[in-house]
């Protein structure tokens, strides 16, 4: 058992590796360099990053165990219980923690959608990083008379779906789909 432990907790860290690698750039032959200056894009924020954690307690006495969610640098936060919203412009990345008695990310995701009166909106399985239990839920919705688009990953955690919604005008949706695409690299390290 302490091999299949340390087992897991090397493939964790090997995965945290590949995602800060990622975010904070370089390669095997790259030589440090001093950052260059940001585009005028909001969507540049993606490139470097930082981790929004929600760690679960220890189960049954074994070891706790957490979710890592990378989130864009350089955006304006704001915190409120467990939900942390990122901001830049008309962009919204936000991620949080929601009880469930649903056994499945799928059908946690689906009751989310239908307690926010989505039920039309189409509820399915998605790829978040190493988490096998997630879905994704795509919808649109008006904001003040004007459209928005809205996409939710939902990740299975026991009892609680970790959420990440992304949220855009349709113009700008797909032109910043990265910020989404980065954090669904979700790593869950132990």
């Amino acid at each position: 058992m302490n091999k299949k432990l340390v087992g897991s907790a090397v493939v964790g860290v090997a995965v945290l590796a590949v995602v800060a690698a990622q975010f904070l750039g370089g390669g095997d032959d790259a030589p440090a360099a001093a950052p260059a200056p940001p585009p005028s894009t909001p969507a540049s924020a993606i490139v470097q990053g930082s981790l929004e954690v929600y760690r679960f307690p220890d189960a049954a006495g074994g070891r706790g165990w957490s979710i890592e969610i990378p989130v864009p640098a350089g955006w304006a936060v704001t915190r409120e219980n467990d939900r942390a919203s990122y901001r830049s412009g008309q962009l919204l990345l936000e991620t949080d923690k929601v009880p469930i008695t649903q056994e499945d990310a799928l059908s946690g995701l689906e009751a989310v959608a239908a307690k926010a009166h989505q039920d039309s909106s189409v509820v399915k399985p998605a790829q978040a990083g190493d988490i096998p239990d997630a879905a994704e839920w795509d919808y649109t919705y008006l904001r003040d008379g004007h459209p928005e688009r809205a996409a939710v990953i939902g990740v299975g955690a026991g009892d609680s779906l970790v959420t990440i919604r992304y949220e855009a005008p349709p113009a700008e949706f797909d032109r910043n789909r990265g910020v989404l695409d980065a954090a669904m690299k979700v790593s869950a390290p132990g």
